[in-house]
């Protein structure tokens, strides 16, 4: 299905080259548009997804056999993928379909009073990311549209456009734990083919319409250099080094040349 929509043009890709599909113990970072990017950027190991989800499919063939013989049939959902990246997802976001979703995240609850369960999905982010494993992070901490309201945001000073919000300390602390490779990347386009907000304009009935996917509008997905960095490196460089990478993702969509002034971070201009 990736290779399909690759190909008429709805995901483009833009230097898959650059991402080390061999190597563990990577962070896919990404800013975060839509509530699309916790299911589409897993997709980048389609190859190994594809496997999974065919071995997924085969075990909820046998679901009714377990039922009748009385055996749990939870681990069709709740294991583990074995190859593809782990995605951290907000699970208010997700609270009444999570468990379909939990074998392929990590579900981080943000409010103020879920400070243990971030710690315990940090901790569950660097054993996987020990066991040579790989994990999708949103470093800004929700989605973007979010960022004029919490003003954390990082925006081109020429355009006033959003690059990205300000990431939070946890992937500095989870690469300085385990010396990871960040792999950042940069998603277009994933606010139009799945609305934040409903259209305020039609009725409540029909507001359901944000859900619908718009496969008219184009996703558009750029990977950037990989970020290596040793165990122990201080989290402070780790943020900076990300939010430099993400600043060229961003320019490598704009026209070549032009320089970029950025507010909200001091000696981040390109």
């Amino acid at each position: 299905m990736i290779c399909l929509l690759e190909v008429v043009r709805v995901v483009r890709f833009y230097n898959y080259a650059r991402l080390p599909l061999w190597e563990g113990k990577l962070i896919l970072a990404s800013n975060h548009p839509s509530w699309l990017d916790v299911v589409i950027l897993p997709m980048l190991y389609f190859p190994w997804w594809f496997r999974e989800l065919l071995e997924r499919i085969r075990e909820f063939g046998t679901w009714p056999l377990k039922v009748i013989k009385g055996e749990s049939a939870s681990s069709i959902f709740t294991k583990d993928f074995k190859e593809i990246p782990v995605s951290t997802a907000d699970k208010h976001n997700f609270r009444y379909f999570w468990w379909v979703l939990e074998g392929w995240n990590i579900f981080i609850n943000r409010r103020e009073d879920g400070v243990r369960e971030r710690g315990s999905a940090l901790r569950q982010a660097v054993e996987i990311l020990e066991n040579n494993g790989r994990i999708i992070i949103f470093p800004g901490g929700g989605r973007d549209f979010k960022a004029g309201k919490k003003g954390d945001g990082i925006y081109d000073i020429k355009t006033r456009q959003l690059i990205l919000r300000r990431p939070k300390p946890g992937i500095g602390w989870t690469v300085k734990q385990t010396g990871a490779t960040i792999v950042p990347i940069r998603l277009e386009g994933a606010d139009k083919a799945l609305p934040n907000k409903a259209n305020g304009r039609l009725p409540p009935f029909l507001r359901f319409e944000r859900y619908i996917i718009r496969i008219w509008h184009p996703t558009i997905i750029r990977i950037g250099q990989p970020l290596r960095f040793p165990v122990g490196i201080k989290e402070e460089v780790v943020l900076e080094k990300y939010i430099q990478a993400q600043i060229e993702l961003y320019q490598e969509g704009r026209t070549k040349g032009n320089e970029i002034r950025v507010m909200g971070e001091v000696g981040l201009s390109v």
